[in-house]
């Protein structure tokens, strides 16, 4: 019906010119929302925290203590020339025993003389000669003792070491002077090792000025041994506190014998009763010269020597004349005479 009408419609109104045209009219759109993606975090997994494990401190092997070895005082014998011969300090005897360090000692009095302290074990060291690694490996190093007139640089030479190597694996300085009866290590030497890596580096502690030498008092001066056969006990002033690790160190020097060693003794006080051997053993008078340092001591050898580097300067040297012990005369026989029949 509506197509029609329609129709009719246009076909009156066709004469007058007019043109009715039907455009369908547009369906409006539907606006497309667009959803924007939000995101999502996926599930994560936790995982459990690790426990690391403490480390058990594995306890060190204790080394087995010597028990002291007995003694008998003879006559003569003193503390300081105990500890000189045995290569202990004169205190250790002295708390060992329970008596004072400057007691004086009985004939057939019983002691307990402690063992020195074990000698710590030698490391390799290394240094560059000409530009390459050379290391002294202290591992199986030969054993070698001082004989009178030898000297670390005949000794490192007669060997084919470096002196410098020799020093350190002894843990010595070019101011140390081995005496008759010191054993050295004579290490082997590698060109172009490598040494175990070493930790990373420490901070640098503060340098603190090393106190200055004692200042010697007696003997005074340019002084003559009266007596001759008497005791002499050198003394000097104390500089600081001494540290548990610390000693004063006594060099005596004969300067009449050239071949002579410097006599080196050990002591925590202010004075050194100078040994008898010390003197010197020909019938004449010779000028000694003597001098005080601080010691570090850091270990023993095994011959009870103390493993020692300098922790102060030297005292300015003191000289004193001392005359030689005078030979005792051997008795000539005498003619037993025969009686007569």
């Amino acid at each position: 019906i509506i197509i029609v009408v329609l129709g009719a419609l246009i076909l009156r109104f066709q004469g007058e010119g007019i043109t009715v045209a039907l455009v369908p009219s547009p369906t409006p759109i539907p606006s497309t929302v667009t959803l924007t993606p939000t995101w999502t975090p996926l599930a994560t997994d936790v995982l459990a925290p690790t426990i690391v494990p403490e480390a058990t401190a594995v306890p060190l092997a204790t080394p087995t203590l010597q028990p002291p070895q007995p003694h008998t005082v003879s006559a003569g014998e003193t503390l300081i020339g105990l500890a000189l011969r045995f290569r202990v300090s004169v205190e250790s005897i002295a708390e060992l025993n329970s008596i004072s360090a400057d007691s004086s000692l009985l004939v057939n009095q019983a002691l307990q003389i402690p063992w020195p302290t074990p000698t710590p074990p030698l490391v390799p060291v290394a240094t560059l000669i000409n530009g390459e690694t050379v290391i002294a490996d202290t591992t199986d190093c030969e054993k070698y003792q001082i004989q009178t007139g030898d000297s670390l640089s005949l000794v490192a030479a007669r060997y084919d070491v470096d002196f410098s190597l020799c020093l350190l694996v002894n843990r010595l300085t070019t101011e140390s002077i081995p005496q008759p009866g010191d054993v050295v290590c004579i290490p082997e030497i590698v060109y172009g090792g490598n040494l175990p890596p070493t930790p990373g580096p420490s901070p640098t502690p503060t340098v603190t000025a090393p106190p200055p030498g004692p200042q010697l008092l007696y003997p005074v001066a340019n002084a003559v041994i009266q007596p001759p056969d008497g005791l002499v006990t050198l003394q000097w002033t104390a500089v600081k506190n001494l540290a548990d690790d610390e000693w004063y160190m006594v060099e005596l020097t004969d300067l009449d014998n050239i071949d002579g060693l410097p006599y080196r003794g050990f002591t925590r006080d202010t004075a050194f009763q100078l040994p008898g051997s010390w003197r010197p053993a020909v019938e004449e008078t010779h000028v000694l010269q003597w001098k005080v340092s601080i010691v570090v001591v850091n270990g023993r050898r095994a011959d009870g020597l103390p493993i020692y580097t300098y922790g102060g300067q030297t005292s300015v040297p003191a000289f004193f004349s001392w005359e030689g012990a005078i030979p005792t005369p051997t008795p000539l026989p005498t003619a037993t005479p025969t009686p007569e029949e």
